[in-house]
């Protein structure tokens, strides 16, 4: 499947400011990107910018310093998305003594999922429920019938127990109460940004990742709770611990945000289509 995306964003600043932007697709063995443009403006010192790919989440990180005034960045991609799909019933979890060192890191806590407030919950919750991705599903299903969506409900502060208490949130909520639940369960899963198809109004959009046992190996499965992605149709741009690790944009000094517009188009899919599949990346 092929999707085009792009993002534009807007800020002010006063001095010259260093930003590190997070907002190309990840060169990933489920997704190519075909095309790509990115365009940052130039500034009074002249300077370019440096470029880094982490080699684990493979995310793609620009810094460069921007202004003084008005400043944009703008992206545009065309990546093909070819994830694999397999029956959720032949997706397993992994063991402790089993799952590769690696991924221990991704069931410990981190700064907004807690995962040790839930164990007891997510224990009697979910503990009875067939290990293996029906099991995630199952702790999405919980998610979307008891977390209300709502725009502005939360902050920058709020984590997956605050979210858990107050009852409301938006995707990052959803996908951090998601994490810390998987985790209070053994589960390794980790947070992802993305260029979601679909999504009313376009925007950035958050959903969770877990580390599972596939028919030939073990693969990073994605999951929506908010259920308003479809997770074949999904532009990976970073994955991390928590959305800490994921920021579209980190400026180093005091900015005015002015302005955020964020594109997707996958001419081959319906925007209603969501898949039952176990999607791997």
């Amino acid at each position: 499947m092929q999707i085009s995306v792009g993002c534009r964003l807007r800020y002010t600043t006063v001095i010259p400011t260093n930003f590190v932007f997070q907002i190309e697709a990840a060169t990933a063995d489920s997704q190519v990107v075909r095309r790509e443009c990115l365009t940052l403006p130039g500034n009074e010192t002249g300077s370019g910018y440096d470029v880094y790919c982490d080699s684990v989440t493979l995310t793609r990180k620009v810094r460069c310093l921007l202004g003084p005034g008005q400043v944009e960045a703008r992206y545009e991609a065309t990546v093909d998305v070819g994830a694999g799909a397999y029956d959720p019933k032949s997706v397993g979890e992994f063991d402790f003594q089993n799952l590769p060192l690696a991924y221990l890191e991704y069931i410990a806590p981190s700064r907004y999922c807690p995962y040790d407030t839930f164990t007891e919950f997510a224990h009697k919750t979910f503990g009875a429920v067939p290990r293996g991705h029906g099991r995630v599903t199952a702790i999405c299903d919980w998610i979307h019938g008891n977390i209300r969506y709502q725009s502005g409900s939360t902050g920058p502060w709020c984590n997956g127990a605050d979210v858990f208490k107050s009852r409301e949130g938006v995707c990052r909520d959803f996908a951090h109460l998601g994490i810390s639940l998987c985790r209070a369960l053994g589960i390794p899963a980790r947070y992802a940004g993305v260029y979601a198809h679909g999504m009313q109004p376009q925007d950035f959009h958050a959903v969770f990742q877990v580390y599972l046992r596939g028919p030939d190996r073990g693969e990073w499965f994605s999951f929506d709770a908010t259920r308003m992605s479809s997770v074949d149709a999904l532009v990976r741009i970073a994955a991390g611990r928590d959305a800490a690790d994921v920021a579209f944009a980190w400026p180093q000094g005091e900015v005015t945000f002015d302005a955020l517009e964020v594109w997707v188009d996958a001419p081959e899919r319906a925007h209603n289509l969501r898949t039952m599949k176990a999607i791997g990346v």
